[in-house]
Protein backbone atom coordinates (compact mmCIF):
# COMPACT_ATOMS: atom_id res chain seq x y z
CA UNK A 1 0.00 0.00 0.00
CA UNK A 2 2.16 2.65 -1.39
CA UNK A 3 1.27 6.08 -0.05
CA UNK A 4 0.33 5.43 3.52
CA UNK A 5 2.16 7.82 5.10
CA UNK A 6 1.28 10.94 2.88
CA UNK A 7 2.31 14.45 4.14
CA UNK A 8 -0.37 16.65 5.19
CA UNK A 9 -1.08 20.42 6.15
CA UNK A 10 0.97 21.48 9.71
CA UNK A 11 -1.50 21.80 12.30
CA UNK A 12 -3.08 25.39 13.03
CA UNK A 13 -1.36 26.71 15.78
CA UNK A 14 -4.67 29.22 16.54
CA UNK A 15 -5.40 26.72 18.90
CA UNK A 16 -8.83 27.25 20.93
CA UNK A 17 -9.51 30.53 17.63
CA UNK A 18 -12.49 28.97 16.12
CA UNK A 19 -11.00 28.97 12.55
CA UNK A 20 -7.78 27.63 13.47
CA UNK A 21 -10.17 24.30 14.94
CA UNK A 22 -11.86 24.50 11.45
CA UNK A 23 -8.72 24.05 9.44
CA UNK A 24 -7.60 21.75 12.08
CA UNK A 25 -10.70 19.39 11.37
CA UNK A 26 -10.54 19.82 7.60
CA UNK A 27 -6.98 18.76 7.48
CA UNK A 28 -7.63 15.80 9.78
CA UNK A 29 -10.96 14.71 7.54
CA UNK A 30 -8.84 14.96 4.41
CA UNK A 31 -6.46 12.56 6.07
CA UNK A 32 -8.69 10.31 7.21
CA UNK A 33 -10.12 9.85 3.95
CA UNK A 34 -7.16 9.18 2.57
CA UNK A 35 -7.19 6.08 5.12
CA UNK A 36 -10.47 5.30 3.70
CA UNK A 37 -9.57 5.02 0.10
CA UNK A 38 -6.58 2.13 1.10
CA UNK A 39 -9.10 0.62 2.49
CA UNK A 40 -11.52 0.43 0.05
CA UNK A 41 -8.62 -0.72 -2.27
CA UNK A 42 -7.97 -3.59 -0.11
CA UNK A 43 -11.27 -4.96 0.69
CA UNK A 44 -12.44 -7.18 -1.97
CA UNK A 45 -15.72 -5.24 -3.37
CA UNK A 46 -16.39 -7.32 -6.16
CA UNK A 47 -16.82 -10.60 -4.51
CA UNK A 48 -18.14 -8.75 -1.56
CA UNK A 49 -20.19 -6.18 -2.46
CA UNK A 50 -21.85 -6.19 1.41
CA UNK A 51 -18.51 -4.62 2.49
CA UNK A 52 -19.84 -1.19 1.49
CA UNK A 53 -22.74 -0.84 3.35
CA UNK A 54 -20.82 -2.00 6.48
CA UNK A 55 -17.67 0.10 6.36
CA UNK A 56 -20.52 3.00 5.97
CA UNK A 57 -22.21 2.25 8.69
CA UNK A 58 -19.31 0.95 11.40
CA UNK A 59 -15.71 1.27 9.68
CA UNK A 60 -14.24 3.92 11.94
CA UNK A 61 -10.93 4.19 11.81
CA UNK A 62 -9.89 5.01 15.37
CA UNK A 63 -8.66 1.74 17.61
CA UNK A 64 -5.30 0.26 18.57
CA UNK A 65 -4.27 -0.68 15.24
CA UNK A 66 -3.31 1.77 12.75
CA UNK A 67 -6.08 3.74 10.70
CA UNK A 68 -6.50 1.14 7.84
CA UNK A 69 -6.09 -1.71 9.89
CA UNK A 70 -8.71 -0.25 12.33
CA UNK A 71 -11.01 -0.05 9.28
CA UNK A 72 -10.93 -2.87 7.91
CA UNK A 73 -11.67 -4.70 11.33
CA UNK A 74 -13.98 -2.23 12.40
CA UNK A 75 -16.25 -2.99 8.89
CA UNK A 76 -15.96 -6.95 9.81
CA UNK A 77 -17.32 -6.83 12.94
CA UNK A 78 -20.92 -7.93 11.55
CA UNK A 79 -19.67 -10.55 9.13
CA UNK A 80 -21.12 -14.12 10.33
CA UNK A 81 -18.72 -16.88 11.17
CA UNK A 82 -20.75 -19.17 8.89
CA UNK A 83 -20.06 -16.64 5.91
CA UNK A 84 -19.78 -18.29 2.70
CA UNK A 85 -21.61 -21.64 3.87
CA UNK A 86 -25.10 -22.33 1.63
CA UNK A 87 -28.23 -22.13 2.89
CA UNK A 88 -31.84 -21.66 2.04
CA UNK A 89 -31.85 -18.13 1.04
CA UNK A 90 -27.89 -18.03 0.20
CA UNK A 91 -25.14 -16.51 1.96
CA UNK A 92 -25.29 -12.76 1.15
CA UNK A 93 -29.16 -12.50 2.05
CA UNK A 94 -27.88 -14.28 5.65
CA UNK A 95 -25.06 -11.43 5.89
CA UNK A 96 -28.06 -8.70 4.90
CA UNK A 97 -29.93 -9.52 7.69
CA UNK A 98 -27.32 -8.44 9.94
CA UNK A 99 -26.65 -5.20 8.50
CA UNK A 100 -27.35 -2.62 11.30
CA UNK A 101 -30.48 0.05 11.06
CA UNK A 102 -30.13 3.90 11.99
CA UNK A 103 -30.50 3.11 15.58
CA UNK A 104 -27.32 0.25 15.46
CA UNK A 105 -30.12 -2.55 15.62
CA UNK A 106 -29.77 -5.40 12.72
CA UNK A 107 -32.91 -4.63 10.67
CA UNK A 108 -36.08 -7.52 10.56
CA UNK A 109 -36.10 -9.75 7.18
CA UNK A 110 -38.41 -7.86 4.44
CA UNK A 111 -37.96 -8.35 0.62
CA UNK A 112 -37.80 -4.25 -0.07
CA UNK A 113 -34.94 -3.80 2.42
CA UNK A 114 -32.89 -6.47 1.51
CA UNK A 115 -33.02 -5.59 -1.81
CA UNK A 116 -32.31 -1.86 -0.71
CA UNK A 117 -29.40 -3.66 1.12
CA UNK A 118 -28.20 -5.59 -1.73
CA UNK A 119 -28.54 -2.09 -4.01
CA UNK A 120 -26.31 -0.17 -1.56
CA UNK A 121 -23.45 -3.29 -1.34
CA UNK A 122 -23.03 -2.94 -4.93
CA UNK A 123 -22.16 0.78 -4.80
CA UNK A 124 -18.51 1.14 -6.58
CA UNK A 125 -15.38 2.23 -5.09
CA UNK A 126 -16.39 6.25 -6.31
CA UNK A 127 -19.78 5.95 -5.01
CA UNK A 128 -18.62 5.16 -1.66
CA UNK A 129 -15.73 7.12 -1.20
CA UNK A 130 -18.03 9.87 -2.11
CA UNK A 131 -20.48 8.90 0.76
CA UNK A 132 -17.29 8.36 3.33
CA UNK A 133 -16.99 12.49 2.48
CA UNK A 134 -14.13 14.59 2.99
CA UNK A 135 -15.76 17.81 3.90
CA UNK A 136 -15.88 19.87 7.58
CA UNK A 137 -19.65 18.96 9.07
CA UNK A 138 -21.23 22.16 10.12
CA UNK A 139 -22.21 22.61 13.57
CA UNK A 140 -26.21 22.80 12.86
CA UNK A 141 -25.81 19.44 10.71
CA UNK A 142 -28.05 16.37 12.12
CA UNK A 143 -25.61 13.89 14.55
CA UNK A 144 -27.32 10.86 12.19
CA UNK A 145 -26.16 12.97 8.77
CA UNK A 146 -22.78 12.87 9.70
CA UNK A 147 -20.14 10.73 7.39
CA UNK A 148 -18.32 8.22 8.70
CA UNK A 149 -15.16 10.25 8.37
CA UNK A 150 -16.76 12.70 10.62
CA UNK A 151 -18.01 10.29 13.06
CA UNK A 152 -14.57 8.85 13.17
CA UNK A 153 -13.23 12.23 14.07
CA UNK A 154 -15.48 12.60 16.51
CA UNK A 155 -14.54 9.45 18.18
CA UNK A 156 -10.69 10.25 17.89
CA UNK A 157 -11.00 13.54 19.97
CA UNK A 158 -13.69 12.08 22.33
CA UNK A 159 -11.11 9.20 23.20
CA UNK A 160 -8.11 11.66 23.57
CA UNK A 161 -10.01 14.10 25.87
CA UNK A 162 -11.93 11.07 27.93
CA UNK A 163 -8.52 9.44 28.49
CA UNK A 164 -5.97 12.63 29.45
CA UNK A 165 -7.11 14.61 32.18
CA UNK A 166 -7.36 18.62 31.08
CA UNK A 167 -6.83 17.85 27.42
CA UNK A 168 -9.10 20.49 25.33
CA UNK A 169 -11.08 19.14 22.20
CA UNK A 170 -8.68 21.91 20.08
CA UNK A 171 -5.61 20.73 21.72
CA UNK A 172 -6.76 17.07 20.85
CA UNK A 173 -7.46 18.72 16.57
CA UNK A 174 -3.75 19.80 16.86
CA UNK A 175 -2.47 16.09 18.33
CA UNK A 176 -4.08 14.77 15.54
CA UNK A 177 -3.06 16.91 12.91
CA UNK A 178 0.44 15.52 14.08
CA UNK A 179 -0.07 12.43 14.52
CA UNK A 180 -1.79 12.30 10.99
CA UNK A 181 -5.05 11.03 12.60
CA UNK A 182 -3.23 8.11 14.16
CA UNK A 183 -5.02 7.42 17.38
CA UNK A 184 -1.88 5.45 19.28
CA UNK A 185 0.54 8.27 17.98
CA UNK A 186 -1.42 11.28 19.17
CA UNK A 187 -1.83 9.65 22.66
CA UNK A 188 2.32 9.10 22.66
CA UNK A 189 2.71 12.74 21.34
CA UNK A 190 0.70 13.31 24.33
CA UNK A 191 2.60 11.37 26.44
CA UNK A 192 5.66 12.99 24.89
CA UNK A 193 5.08 16.28 26.30
CA UNK A 194 3.16 15.62 29.43
CA UNK A 195 6.33 13.67 30.52
CA UNK A 196 5.21 10.11 31.50
CA UNK A 197 7.15 7.67 33.13
CA UNK A 198 6.98 4.63 31.86
CA UNK A 199 5.02 3.11 34.53
CA UNK A 200 2.30 5.91 33.71
CA UNK A 201 2.20 5.14 29.71
CA UNK A 202 -0.67 4.14 28.13
CA UNK A 203 -2.27 0.02 28.65
CA UNK A 204 -4.50 -1.06 26.61
CA UNK A 205 -6.00 -3.40 29.36
CA UNK A 206 -6.54 -0.57 31.87
CA UNK A 207 -10.06 0.64 33.09
CA UNK A 208 -9.31 4.34 31.86
CA UNK A 209 -8.47 2.97 28.16
CA UNK A 210 -11.48 0.79 27.83
CA UNK A 211 -13.83 3.12 29.31
CA UNK A 212 -12.37 6.14 26.69
CA UNK A 213 -12.60 3.59 24.10
CA UNK A 214 -16.34 2.88 24.75
CA UNK A 215 -16.84 6.75 24.83
CA UNK A 216 -15.34 6.94 22.00
CA UNK A 217 -17.65 4.26 20.13
CA UNK A 218 -21.00 6.25 21.88
CA UNK A 219 -19.51 9.73 19.94
CA UNK A 220 -18.77 7.67 16.50
CA UNK A 221 -22.71 6.43 17.01
CA UNK A 222 -20.74 3.05 16.67
CA UNK A 223 -23.48 0.30 15.93
CA UNK A 224 -21.81 -2.13 18.14
CA UNK A 225 -20.42 0.34 20.92
CA UNK A 226 -20.84 -1.91 23.58
CA UNK A 227 -19.18 -4.86 22.19
CA UNK A 228 -16.34 -2.89 20.14
CA UNK A 229 -13.67 -5.41 18.94
CA UNK A 230 -10.49 -3.35 19.00
CA UNK A 231 -9.23 -5.03 22.17
CA UNK A 232 -9.83 -8.52 20.42
CA UNK A 233 -7.76 -7.03 17.58
CA UNK A 234 -5.24 -5.58 20.13
CA UNK A 235 -4.46 -9.64 20.90
CA UNK A 236 -3.29 -10.60 17.90
CA UNK A 237 -2.23 -7.06 16.53
CA UNK A 238 0.51 -8.07 14.55
CA UNK A 239 -0.62 -10.77 12.61
CA UNK A 240 -3.82 -8.77 11.41
CA UNK A 241 -2.06 -6.03 10.11
CA UNK A 242 0.56 -7.90 8.12
CA UNK A 243 -2.57 -9.36 6.70
CA UNK A 244 -4.13 -6.31 5.77
CA UNK A 245 -1.00 -4.58 4.63
CA UNK A 246 0.54 -7.36 2.95
CA UNK A 247 -1.65 -6.81 -0.24
CA UNK A 248 -5.21 -6.73 -1.57
CA UNK A 249 -7.81 -9.14 0.57
CA UNK A 250 -8.90 -12.13 -0.54
CA UNK A 251 -12.69 -13.14 0.37
CA UNK A 252 -11.35 -16.12 2.12
CA UNK A 253 -8.93 -13.93 4.37
CA UNK A 254 -11.68 -11.34 4.88
CA UNK A 255 -13.45 -14.89 6.78
CA UNK A 256 -10.21 -15.69 8.09
CA UNK A 257 -9.81 -12.04 9.40
CA UNK A 258 -12.94 -12.72 10.80
CA UNK A 259 -12.82 -15.55 12.85
CA UNK A 260 -10.07 -13.83 13.90
CA UNK A 261 -11.57 -11.12 15.16
CA UNK A 262 -14.29 -12.71 16.93
CA UNK A 263 -11.92 -15.18 19.22
CA UNK A 264 -12.29 -13.30 22.16
CA UNK A 265 -10.46 -15.41 24.98
CA UNK A 266 -7.03 -13.85 25.65
CA UNK A 267 -5.17 -12.82 28.56
CA UNK A 268 -3.72 -9.57 28.86
CA UNK A 269 -0.14 -10.51 29.33
CA UNK A 270 -0.95 -12.44 25.84
CA UNK A 271 -1.96 -8.99 24.31
CA UNK A 272 0.26 -7.39 21.57
CA UNK A 273 1.64 -4.31 23.07
CA UNK A 274 -0.14 -1.58 20.81
CA UNK A 275 2.14 0.96 22.06
CA UNK A 276 5.60 -0.48 20.76
CA UNK A 277 3.92 -0.56 17.03
CA UNK A 278 2.57 3.08 17.54
CA UNK A 279 6.35 4.18 18.65
CA UNK A 280 7.28 2.62 15.09
CA UNK A 281 4.82 5.05 13.31
CA UNK A 282 5.51 7.90 15.28
CA UNK A 283 8.95 8.71 13.57
CA UNK A 284 7.16 7.91 10.00
CA UNK A 285 3.81 9.12 10.28
CA UNK A 286 4.06 12.30 12.14
CA UNK A 287 5.09 16.09 10.87
CA UNK A 288 8.90 16.30 11.05
CA UNK A 289 8.67 18.74 14.00
CA UNK A 290 6.34 16.91 16.18
CA UNK A 291 9.22 14.55 18.17
CA UNK A 292 10.20 17.03 20.68
CA UNK A 293 8.02 20.05 19.61
CA UNK A 294 7.98 22.76 22.75
CA UNK A 295 4.93 22.63 24.28
CA UNK A 296 3.05 25.47 22.76
CA UNK A 297 2.32 28.30 24.64
CA UNK A 298 -2.05 28.28 24.20
CA UNK A 299 -1.69 25.15 26.57
CA UNK A 300 -0.69 26.88 29.76
CA UNK A 301 -3.52 25.79 31.57
CA UNK A 302 -3.85 22.71 30.71
CA UNK A 303 -0.38 22.32 31.70
CA UNK A 304 -0.82 23.86 35.19
CA UNK A 305 -3.75 21.17 35.62
CA UNK A 306 -1.03 18.26 34.68
CA UNK A 307 1.57 19.87 37.30
CA UNK A 308 -1.25 20.17 40.50
CA UNK A 309 -2.09 16.88 39.47
CA UNK A 310 1.65 15.87 40.20
CA UNK A 311 1.98 18.50 43.24
CA UNK A 312 -1.03 16.55 44.61
CA UNK A 313 0.48 13.36 44.09
CA UNK A 314 3.81 14.49 46.47
CA UNK A 315 1.01 16.24 49.38
CA UNK A 316 -0.29 12.84 49.64
CA UNK A 317 2.88 11.07 49.54
CA UNK A 318 4.62 13.18 52.20
CA UNK A 319 1.39 12.86 54.39
CA UNK A 320 1.58 9.29 54.07
CA UNK A 321 5.06 9.29 55.53
CA UNK A 322 4.53 11.29 58.61
CA UNK A 323 3.24 9.13 61.11
CA UNK A 324 -0.65 9.31 61.25
CA UNK A 325 -1.19 10.46 65.32
CA UNK A 326 1.61 13.34 64.38
CA UNK A 327 -0.53 14.31 61.85
CA UNK A 328 -3.63 14.27 63.90
CA UNK A 329 -2.58 15.91 66.62
CA UNK A 330 0.09 18.28 65.64
CA UNK A 331 1.20 18.75 62.17
CA UNK A 332 -1.90 19.41 59.82
CA UNK A 333 -2.01 22.77 60.89
CA UNK A 334 1.90 23.44 59.32
CA UNK A 335 1.12 21.51 56.45
CA UNK A 336 -2.01 23.89 55.58
CA UNK A 337 -0.12 27.06 56.44
CA UNK A 338 3.48 26.39 54.86
CA UNK A 339 4.04 23.17 54.00
CA UNK A 340 5.28 23.75 50.35
CA UNK A 341 6.67 21.60 48.10
CA UNK A 342 9.74 23.96 47.46
CA UNK A 343 12.93 24.08 48.88
CA UNK A 344 16.47 22.52 48.73
CA UNK A 345 15.41 18.88 48.59
CA UNK A 346 12.95 17.08 46.72
CA UNK A 347 9.43 18.22 46.64
CA UNK A 348 8.11 15.78 48.95
CA UNK A 349 11.08 15.83 51.91
CA UNK A 350 10.54 20.41 51.31
CA UNK A 351 6.54 19.21 51.86
CA UNK A 352 8.10 17.44 55.57
CA UNK A 353 10.81 19.79 56.56
CA UNK A 354 8.58 23.03 55.82
CA UNK A 355 5.56 21.35 57.76
CA UNK A 356 7.82 20.07 61.22
CA UNK A 357 10.06 23.61 60.85
CA UNK A 358 6.38 25.62 60.44
CA UNK A 359 5.05 24.10 63.32
CA UNK A 360 7.90 24.02 65.88
CA UNK A 361 8.84 27.52 65.26
CA UNK A 362 5.78 29.40 65.09
CA UNK A 363 3.33 26.57 66.98
CA UNK A 364 -0.15 26.92 67.69
CA UNK A 365 -1.86 28.18 70.55
CA UNK A 366 -4.33 25.45 71.09
CA UNK A 367 -3.94 22.05 70.04
CA UNK A 368 -7.10 20.80 68.03
CA UNK A 369 -7.21 17.24 66.88
CA UNK A 370 -8.81 16.47 63.74
CA UNK A 371 -9.76 13.58 61.23
CA UNK A 372 -10.33 15.45 57.87
CA UNK A 373 -8.22 17.43 55.33
CA UNK A 374 -10.49 20.44 53.74
CA UNK A 375 -10.78 20.13 49.88
CA UNK A 376 -10.63 23.70 49.27
CA UNK A 377 -7.46 24.39 52.07
CA UNK A 378 -5.46 21.46 50.71
CA UNK A 379 -6.28 22.12 46.61
CA UNK A 380 -5.55 26.45 48.26
CA UNK A 381 -1.97 25.12 49.59
CA UNK A 382 -1.22 23.02 46.05
CA UNK A 383 -1.89 25.64 44.44
CA UNK A 384 0.54 28.49 46.14
CA UNK A 385 3.13 25.40 45.85
CA UNK A 386 3.20 25.99 42.50
CA UNK A 387 3.06 29.64 42.22
CA UNK A 388 6.21 29.64 44.52
CA UNK A 389 7.77 27.17 42.17
CA UNK A 390 7.15 29.08 39.13
CA UNK A 391 8.16 31.85 40.94
CA UNK A 392 11.59 30.63 41.89
CA UNK A 393 12.11 29.43 38.99
CA UNK A 394 11.53 32.55 36.75
CA UNK A 395 13.72 34.62 38.97
CA UNK A 396 16.54 31.86 38.55
CA UNK A 397 16.22 32.17 35.01
CA UNK A 398 14.64 35.46 34.00
CA UNK A 399 14.90 34.99 30.21
CA UNK A 400 11.96 32.38 29.77
CA UNK A 401 8.26 33.41 30.19
CA UNK A 402 6.01 31.46 32.78
CA UNK A 403 5.16 28.95 30.32
CA UNK A 404 8.45 27.48 29.50
CA UNK A 405 8.86 27.49 33.39
CA UNK A 406 6.18 25.28 34.02
CA UNK A 407 7.41 23.00 31.04
CA UNK A 408 10.62 23.10 33.00
CA UNK A 409 9.20 21.58 36.05
CA UNK A 410 7.40 19.17 34.01
CA UNK A 411 10.31 17.91 32.85
CA UNK A 412 12.20 17.67 35.76
CA UNK A 413 9.01 16.13 38.35
CA UNK A 414 8.80 19.77 39.94
CA UNK A 415 12.18 19.45 41.58
CA UNK A 416 13.95 23.58 40.99
CA UNK A 417 17.52 22.46 41.10
CA UNK A 418 16.91 20.18 38.13
CA UNK A 419 14.81 22.26 36.00
CA UNK A 420 17.77 24.99 36.43
CA UNK A 421 20.18 22.57 35.66
CA UNK A 422 18.22 21.44 32.21
CA UNK A 423 17.91 25.09 31.79
CA UNK A 424 21.83 26.11 32.13
CA UNK A 425 22.85 23.25 29.84
CA UNK A 426 20.38 24.64 27.16
CA UNK A 427 22.39 27.76 27.53
CA UNK A 428 20.13 30.25 29.56
CA UNK A 429 21.80 32.59 31.51
CA UNK A 430 20.85 32.08 35.75
CA UNK A 431 20.71 34.08 38.39
CA UNK A 432 22.28 32.56 41.47
CA UNK A 433 20.58 34.21 44.65
CA UNK A 434 19.08 31.66 46.53
CA UNK A 435 17.97 34.61 48.90
CA UNK A 436 15.87 36.70 46.03
CA UNK A 437 14.54 33.36 44.82
CA UNK A 438 13.15 31.94 48.24
CA UNK A 439 11.57 35.17 48.71
CA UNK A 440 9.98 35.53 45.49
CA UNK A 441 9.08 32.00 45.87
CA UNK A 442 7.70 32.48 49.35
CA UNK A 443 6.01 35.89 48.55
CA UNK A 444 4.47 34.19 45.51
CA UNK A 445 3.15 31.41 47.56
CA UNK A 446 1.40 33.86 50.33
CA UNK A 447 3.97 32.00 52.86
CA UNK A 448 2.59 33.41 56.35
CA UNK A 449 6.46 34.37 57.53
CA UNK A 450 8.77 35.45 54.58
CA UNK A 451 11.29 36.92 56.60
CA UNK A 452 11.61 33.90 59.00
CA UNK A 453 11.16 31.08 56.14
CA UNK A 454 14.36 33.05 54.18
CA UNK A 455 16.48 32.66 57.22
CA UNK A 456 15.30 29.28 57.93
CA UNK A 457 16.32 27.83 54.00
CA UNK A 458 19.25 29.66 53.26
CA UNK A 459 21.43 30.00 56.22
CA UNK A 460 20.14 26.82 59.22
CA UNK A 461 18.67 24.36 56.63
CA UNK A 462 22.49 24.07 54.88
CA UNK A 463 24.14 23.46 58.11
CA UNK A 464 21.80 20.65 58.75
CA UNK A 465 20.93 19.33 55.40
CA UNK A 466 22.76 16.25 55.24
CA UNK A 467 21.29 14.81 58.88
CA UNK A 468 17.87 15.96 58.14
CA UNK A 469 17.88 13.48 55.06
CA UNK A 470 19.46 10.50 56.20
CA UNK A 471 16.32 10.79 59.03
CA UNK A 472 14.06 11.25 56.28
CA UNK A 473 15.05 8.05 54.81
CA UNK A 474 12.30 8.06 52.01
CA UNK A 475 10.54 5.94 50.97
CA UNK A 476 9.98 4.77 54.13
CA UNK A 477 7.66 6.13 56.71
CA UNK A 478 8.93 8.09 59.79
CA UNK A 479 8.38 7.22 63.09
CA UNK A 480 7.41 9.68 65.71
CA UNK A 481 10.91 9.59 67.27
CA UNK A 482 12.67 10.53 63.80
CA UNK A 483 9.86 13.54 63.46
CA UNK A 484 11.11 14.54 67.13
CA UNK A 485 14.87 14.81 65.85
CA UNK A 486 14.05 16.61 62.28
CA UNK A 487 11.69 18.70 64.61
CA UNK A 488 14.58 19.40 67.29
CA UNK A 489 17.42 20.19 64.55
CA UNK A 490 15.15 22.98 63.14
CA UNK A 491 14.20 24.43 66.25
CA UNK A 492 13.48 28.19 66.60
CA UNK A 493 17.14 27.79 68.96
CA UNK A 494 19.12 27.58 66.07
CA UNK A 495 17.87 29.24 62.98
CA UNK A 496 17.22 32.44 65.07
CA UNK A 497 13.39 33.07 63.69
CA UNK A 498 11.11 35.90 63.68
CA UNK A 499 8.57 36.73 66.31
CA UNK A 500 6.49 33.30 67.72
CA UNK A 501 2.84 33.26 66.35
CA UNK A 502 1.96 34.43 70.03
CA UNK A 503 3.67 37.83 69.79
CA UNK A 504 2.05 38.44 66.37
CA UNK A 505 -0.98 37.39 67.10
CA UNK A 506 -1.42 39.88 70.15
CA UNK A 507 -0.08 42.73 67.23
CA UNK A 508 -3.71 42.09 65.89
CA UNK A 509 -6.78 44.12 66.34
CA UNK A 510 -9.06 42.48 68.78
CA UNK A 511 -11.77 40.50 67.48
CA UNK A 512 -15.48 41.60 67.77
CA UNK A 513 -18.08 39.63 69.35
CA UNK A 514 -19.36 38.65 65.61
CA UNK A 515 -16.22 37.54 64.50
CA UNK A 516 -15.55 35.45 67.54
CA UNK A 517 -19.18 33.89 67.14
CA UNK A 518 -18.32 33.27 63.54
CA UNK A 519 -15.53 31.34 64.64
CA UNK A 520 -16.63 29.64 67.11
CA UNK A 521 -19.69 27.92 64.85
CA UNK A 522 -17.26 26.83 62.37
CA UNK A 523 -15.47 24.80 64.84
CA UNK A 524 -18.54 23.56 66.45
CA UNK A 525 -19.68 22.80 62.77
CA UNK A 526 -16.61 21.35 61.62
CA UNK A 527 -16.48 18.90 64.58
CA UNK A 528 -20.04 17.45 64.43
CA UNK A 529 -19.39 17.07 60.38
CA UNK A 530 -16.23 15.12 61.58
CA UNK A 531 -18.22 12.92 63.86
CA UNK A 532 -20.63 12.10 61.42
CA UNK A 533 -19.09 11.45 58.34
CA UNK A 534 -16.27 9.45 60.88
CA UNK A 535 -19.22 7.30 61.89
CA UNK A 536 -20.58 6.73 58.16
CA UNK A 537 -17.32 5.43 57.39
CA UNK A 538 -16.31 3.61 60.00
CA UNK A 539 -19.80 1.75 59.82
CA UNK A 540 -19.42 1.56 55.84
CA UNK A 541 -16.17 -0.10 55.91
CA UNK A 542 -16.81 -2.28 59.11
CA UNK A 543 -15.16 -6.08 58.53
CA UNK A 544 -14.06 -4.79 55.57
CA UNK A 545 -10.72 -2.81 56.02
CA UNK A 546 -7.08 -3.61 56.43
CA UNK A 547 -5.86 -0.39 57.20
CA UNK A 548 -8.40 2.44 58.07
CA UNK A 549 -6.39 5.78 58.38
CA UNK A 550 -7.88 9.41 58.48
CA UNK A 551 -5.54 12.19 56.92
CA UNK A 552 -6.70 15.18 58.34
CA UNK A 553 -6.85 18.01 58.27
CA UNK A 554 -8.94 21.51 57.95
CA UNK A 555 -7.92 25.13 58.92
CA UNK A 556 -6.99 28.57 58.38
CA UNK A 557 -4.16 30.85 58.88
CA UNK A 558 -5.23 31.38 62.72
CA UNK A 559 -5.93 27.47 63.01
CA UNK A 560 -9.61 27.49 63.37
CA UNK A 561 -10.98 25.15 61.66
CA UNK A 562 -13.06 24.84 58.43
CA UNK A 563 -15.84 22.49 57.34
CA UNK A 564 -15.30 21.20 53.78
CA UNK A 565 -14.54 17.44 54.17
CA UNK A 566 -12.53 15.14 52.27
CA UNK A 567 -11.30 11.70 53.60
CA UNK A 568 -8.69 9.82 51.87
CA UNK A 569 -6.27 6.51 52.24
CA UNK A 570 -8.43 3.94 53.02
CA UNK A 571 -7.31 0.44 51.79
CA UNK A 572 -10.23 -1.91 51.23
CA UNK A 573 -9.61 -5.96 51.37
CA UNK A 574 -12.38 -8.20 49.70
CA UNK A 575 -15.07 -9.30 52.40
Amino acid sequence: MDGRRRRVGSPDLSYGDSVGIARNRSVILRTIHGYYKEALDALPLEDMPELSPWLLDAGVCFGFADPVTNIVANTLCFLSENYGEADHEGATADILRLLPDKNGEPEPDGTKKRKWKAKEAAMSREEVLSKIGAGNTPSSQSQEARTIAERSLDGLVMFLTSYFCYLPSWDALRYLCLAKADLLVAVRLIEIDRCYDKEDGFCIGSYAAKTALKYAALSARQPNASDFYSISLASRLKLITQAVLADQLSAEKIRWLSRMLKKTTYKLEDLDNPMLVADERVHSCCHSNAIGEKVPGGLTISLRSVLLDRIHSHYLKAISHIPTQDVRFCYHRGLVNAGFCYGPLDPVANIIVNTIWYDTTFPALENLEVDMICTSTFVRVESRSLSGLINHLLTCIPEISEHEAMVYLLKNNLEVKRAIQMARSEGCDISDSDITAYKVAAIGSFHPEVEAYIVFVTQHLPSVQSTVKSLLKLPNTLSSSDVHQISTLLCPSNCNPAKPLKANLEMVDELSSDALEMFGWFKEDFIFQQNFLRKKIETALKNKVLSFMFFLVCCDELGLPLFSLLYIATIFVPS
